[in-house]
């Protein structure tokens, strides 16, 4: 498994495109279509998906389907709590 079909290396290089709004808010990301234009497995990137739905990043837009969330200042204060528990 290299790099860039890590779940986890996956959802940080969403998350990161989502905090500098590189992918806006109520971006749609068609798991199938965005895995072959990646050249990954879609069970890899819905993983990684799964990782920032947990994280409060996107949310579920129908079957196969994410949509970017809106954030506020609150769930940047979220998002910020939830990586520093992860790291202690």
């Amino acid at each position: 498994m290299g790099l860039i079909d890590n779940p986890g290396t996956l959802a940080a290089r969403y998350r990161d495109a989502i905090l500098t709004r590189r992918l806006s808010p109520g971006t749609s990301i068609d798991i199938v279509q965005e895995s072959r234009d990646l050249g990954i497995k879609p069970a890899q990137l819905k993983q990684a998906m799964q990782i920032l739905v947990t994280m409060g990043l996107v949310e579920s837009a129908g079957p196969g389907r994410v949509r970017v969330k809106s954030l506020n200042t609150q769930s940047l204060q979220d998002l910020d709590f939830t990586l520093t528990r992860r790291r202690l």
